[in-house]
Parts: structure tokens; sequence; C-alpha cells
């Protein structure tokens, strides 16, 4: 598989996925002309993609999809629990949407959506496997429960959401108060120490790579969430860059290109 996070956080979201013979987006928030170029810069034709994948209704992962959707005619899959939202703020022909309420296949692509706890009307992460290579994506969250981290452990790269700093956010004087509490409930985003202690265990299980995603532009700092998450880490006896590698989604552009290879390929 290719992956590589075309943007992320409050501004837009969205993460490309490829196999030998399925191209896939997880959400579109972003203009056509910007997922456009996005996609030129891996030399893929926007026509190509097979579908894109939401994982809940809020704008910042679901407004691009329609003109996208409209433009080259593409899939565009979602659970059955928000089907009546989807089909009012996505206006596009019925044949193109799938909806879903249990794993299901794109292509040779096996994806599996389990159910994070956002306030939304309902929102998934998705782990997708090529066979044996496996990479999840799990943002919008408001804590790491036992069932998360059963759905995504052992995946080789994992997109994990590291939204804010605790201090930061209280002290942000944009956000009303009932917002900053949404944001830090169980329901809202994920902090950056709670994002470190997901890391732990999830390099316990084996995963080696992670891309912090959706980092605030305003309670939190790039500096900030890898240096909590650093220094987590070390103080339980494991090794950033070797025990695990971090990595950053980013806003405005896209992230890193990676590749993982099913064993049967090698």
């Amino acid at each position: 598989m290719r992956i590589c996070n075309l943007a992320s956080g409050s501004n837009g979201n969205s993460t490309y996925i490829e196999s030998a013979t399925t191209r896939i987006l997880i959400d579109n928030g972003k203009p056509l002309s910007y997922i456009f170029d996005k996609l030129n810069e891996l030399s893929v034709p926007p026509e190509k993609i097979d579908a894109i994948l939401i994982t809940h209704e809020h704008g910042d992962h679901i407004k691009g999809i329609e003109k996208f959707a409209r433009t080259y005619n593409t899939k565009v899959y979602a659970h059955m629990f928000i089907r009546e939202i989807v089909l009012h703020q996505i206006k596009i022909p019925s044949e193109q949407f799938v909806f879903f309420d249990s794993e299901f296949k794109i292509g040779d692509l096996d994806i599996q959506p389990f159910p994070l706890p956002h306030d939304s009307k309902y929102c998934v992460g998705y782990r997708v496997a090529e066979e044996d290579a496996v990479v999840s994506v799990c943002t919008d969250l408001g804590q790491f429960s036992d069932a998360t981290y059963e759905a995504i452990k052992s995946s080789a790269l994992v997109y994990l959401e590291s939204n804010y700093d605790p201090e930061m956010l209280m002290s942000y004087p944009n956000y009303p108060p009932f917002l900053k509490r949404r944001i830090n409930g169980t329901h809202g985003h994920l902090s950056n120490l709670a994002c470190a202690k997901a890391i732990e265990r999830l390099t316990k299980s084996g995963t080696r790579l992670v891309v912090l995603s959706h980092i605030s532009e305003h309670s939190n700092t790039i500096n900030l969430a890898v240096g909590t998450i650093v220094n987590y880490l070390e103080s339980k006896n494991i090794k950033p860059n070797i025990d695990v590698k971090l990595d950053i989604a980013h806003h405005e552009h896209r992230g890193t290109i990676y590749r993982i290879t099913p064993t049967s390929k090698k």
C-alpha cells in the first residue's frame, strides 16, 4: 500500500490510501482545487479514486465531498447511522452512495470500520488492510478505549489524533466555556498525553509508525505535541524513532508518503 495524509485539522481532513488496484480517500474536507493539487503531487488522476469513505458528518471531514464526487462520479461510503444526514448534506445521485454497518471490501482492500466516541451523530475510524499490510485512521475521539485499541492494534501505521494541550485549551480566549468542555470531554478530542498513552499501548502491540493528526491550531503546537509524547514514552522506556517513529499530519500540505508491503509481495 501507498499512504499519504493530504490535510489534517479543523480546516479540512483527507487521507489517501492505495493498493495495487484500488485507490480511496478517507474523508474530504478540502476544496476540489486543493485535493486535485495534492493528488497531482502523488501522480494520481482524481477520476481514478474508487471511493471516499466518511468518518463522520462534521464539515471539516465532508465539505469537499459533494463537488469531488459530482465531478468525478466517485462512490461515497458512510455508516448507516448517518445515512439521513449524509443524504441531506451531500447532493449527489443516490447510486453513488454506499451505506454500511459492518466490514466491507473495495477492490483488494479489506476495510473494517470501528466506532469512536465523538460528539457527532456517529463517528468511525477505519482499519484498512491489503492482505497483512494494515494501516488505521483514528482521529476525532474523546478517549482511547480498550475497544479502539483492539480495533487497531498491530497496525503497521496509525494516524492518531493528538489534538490539544489542556493548559493551552483552557487559556485560549476565543473559545467559550462550553466549547472547551466539549473538546476536553470523553466525546471530544484526544489530548497530547492521552495520545501518548495510546501510542505506548500500540507500540507494545507491534505498531512502529504513528502520525500525529488533527493537531489544533489554537490549543496546541507541533512542538508541544511531540515534546509531550516523547517525554511520556521515554518515561516508559520506549525510545522514539527507535521503538516507534513519530511523524506529523499537517494542516495545509500533504504529509510523508509511506509504503507498506504485504508479506506475500516482499
